[in-house]
């Protein structure tokens, strides 16, 4: 039997609300609380036989309505759960949150299903995102157009993990999938949120796996999965159950994989397979419709929804957030410190939005969404919204800031032969149990404000007071001519807006394990930054003492750095909680190189307008 993490209910239980739902709306919604006509929970049995829990909840209104079209969530975190006890001392069941409230008062019915292997769904799961769950979404279409209510029209939707499933849904090309909603989801889960520039994301992972052990067992303290409606007494809940024993421990099954093309060893998929890369030719096929939520802010997830809009050939709308996972919290560290804020705009409106993009291609209407701009994105600093049908946005050029002597960052490259600087890997600096990679854990981001204490434990350059303000919206590169002691290491390089006051804000990251730095070209996309593929056939360790170039991109961002700010570059080799420790032993020096023949620089895309008034 699988062990149970009994010392983590304490933890699943915090973050269950958040996950179970992909997040649930705030109270703002409650106000959508809407009498369900009918419900059932019932099996929907695959082509193989498995047979998948799913609760299906129809508008109020039906009979009026008509046929109408159907809304799917195919949840790893289960569709609906039972209290063991409100508190009014009986049993409580969890059935819609309230985005479910939203789409059933203006018309759809609601489909949710335990995708194989986990809830009241029987089966195991060798893998995450597998291709045996994808394809299962074609059967489950299937069922949902033969049903009386239906108009043979289905859409889908979803948060992280859900709104991955959503994307996925559309490569079964089933001819009534017409549109999905992409909440903050996974498009290649090797960059992201599981081995982040080839290392991986200890604390996210660990976390995460233990709260999968607690919900695959049934292990939830003070809940339970909701069985279907014909299993009264729990029986074919408990056999389900029992086949998820069988089920991948996360954690152990990710942990000794180091390369993209490596395969998991119980499941014999490769990350890739479990990307959105492996199935773009069916996804574009399908011309599903997307609306596409991320946040500059959220792992790795906005650099996702670029290359999807870049490169995939369905309907795209994005709307680039600075939020938490799941946009449940504002996370601009320009205005959020130590306590959450709620995001901009609510999460009433985020789903408006959805809303209205589902009514457009699954009602037909004419709600103006056809003349939405292709991407909305928000402008950290300023803390507004900028539109643009185009990426990287028109008028944005490339320019280098040179790292120079005296801890200097500067727009004039060295002319000197000789320059370096030498750096002892300090693994203490941390982006905190708050940042980027453990939101996906449902937290808010946090005390990314002032950086100020952790800029001492690294290397870091700083520029002049800029003569001008600078907009900076795109990729920044990096690139580092560098020796170290050892074979491998992490580089973590941060930019950082120095305000006149000295305080230091984190703008963004990017970070590379130095194995994996052979650029190559992007087999799978077009890509406007350094690729590297990952791969152990790629695999370049150091040589100690001797010369190497590294050069990766930092995560997309949209930010102002105001006239009279500095610019600053900080770069570690360790993420404490966040990353495991890259060596496992030994604490490795680097000798960074700032000179004629070897410039180590940023590259900074700025609007055209201000970068030629800057020094």
């Amino acid at each position: 039997m699988r062990h149970c993490f009994s010392s983590n209910l304490k933890l699943t239980r915090v973050i269950f609300a958040v996950l179970l739902t992909g997040c649930v709306l705030a109270t703002s919604l409650a106000s959508c609380a809407h009498k369900v006509s009918k419900t059932h929970s019932l099996f929907i049995t695959m082509k193989d036989g498995v047979k998948l829990a799913a609760d299906v909840h129809l508008p109020e209104d039906l009979a009026a309505e008509g046929n109408v079209p159907a809304l799917l969530y195919q949840t790893r975190y289960w569709r609906s759960y039972s209290s063991h006890r409100s508190q009014a001392g009986g049993r409580r069941n969890s059935l819609l949150t309230a985005i479910d409230k939203l789409f059933l008062i203006n018309g759809y019915a609601v489909v949710k299903v335990d995708v194989r292997g986990t809830g009241a769904s029987y089966g195991f799961r060798r893998v995450e995102y597998g291709p045996v769950e994808v394809l299962d979404g074609y059967d489950i279409v299937e069922w949902i157009v033969q049903q009386p209510w239906s108009n043979g029209k289905v859409g889908s939707y979803g948060i992280s993990y859900t709104g991955t499933t959503a994307e996925f849904l559309s490569a079964n090309e089933h001819p009534a999938v017409k549109a999905a909603i992409l909440g903050w989801s996974d498009f290649d889960a090797y960059k992201s949120p599981v081995k982040p520039y080839g290392m991986q994301s200890d604390g996210f992972l660990k976390k995460w796996s233990q709260y999968l052990d607690s919900l695959d067992g049934n292990n939830m303290e003070g809940r339970s999965v909701r069985p279907v409606d014909a299993d009264r007494y729990g029986a074919m809940l408990s056999d389900a159950v029992a086949q998820h024993s069988e089920n991948v421990d996360v954690y152990k099954a990710f942990s000794p994989i180091t390369f993209r093309d490596t395969s998991d060893r119980d499941s014999d998929i490769s990350f890739h397979v479990a990307s959105s890369l492996y199935w773009r030719e069916k996804i574009e096929n399908s011309g599903v419709a997307m609306f596409v939520m991320a946040s500059w802010l959220d792992a790795g997830v906005a650099d996702g929804a670029l290359l999807r809009y870049n490169n995939y050939r369905n309907p795209q709308k994005l709307w680039i957030l600075a939020t938490s996972h799941g946009g449940r919290h504002h996370a601009s560290p320009y205005v959020v410190s130590n306590r959450a804020l709620d995001p901009i705009p609510s999460r009433m409106d985020q789903w408006r939005k959805a809303l209205d993009f589902l009514n457009h291609y699954l009602k037909g209407m004419a709600n103006g969404v056809d003349k939405w701009p292709a991407i909305t994105y928000f402008n950290l600093a300023e803390e507004i919204f900028k539109e643009t049908d185009v990426w990287p946005p028109k008028g944005t050029k490339k320019i280098r800031m040179f790292m120079r002597e005296g801890n200097r960052l500067s727009f004039k490259p060295p002319e000197d032969k000789i320059g370096e600087d030498s750096y002892t890997i300090n693994f203490e600096v941390t982006t905190g149990s708050y940042s980027r990679w453990m939101t996906q854990m449902g937290t808010p981001v946090l005390y990314l404000n002032s950086r100020n204490e952790m800029d001492t434990k690294m290397l870091t350059f700083t520029s002049q007071p800029l003569a001008a303000d600078l907009q900076i919206t795109g990729y920044p590169v990096i690139t580092l001519y560098v020796k170290s002691t050892h074979s491998d290491g992490a580089f973590l390089v941060y930019l950082e807006d120095v305000f006149e006051n000295g305080k230091s804000v984190y703008i963004n990251e990017g970070g590379l394990r130095a194995i994996h730095r052979k650029v190559s070209k992007n087999p799978y996309v077009n890509q406007e930054t350094p690729y590297h593929s990952f791969a152990e056939r790629d695999a370049m360790p150091l040589v100690p003492g001797e010369m190497a170039e590294l050069t990766f991109e930092l995560h997309p961002t949209s930010v102002l750095i105001k006239k009279g700010h500095k610019i600053r570059v900080a770069i570690a080799g360790a993420d404490k909680g966040n990353f495991n420790r890259i060596p496992a032993q030994g604490t490795p020096t680097i000798t960074l190189a700032r000179n004629k023949k070897y410039s180590s620089f940023i590259a900074l895309p700025v609007s055209e307008r201000n970068a030629d008034s800057l020094e």
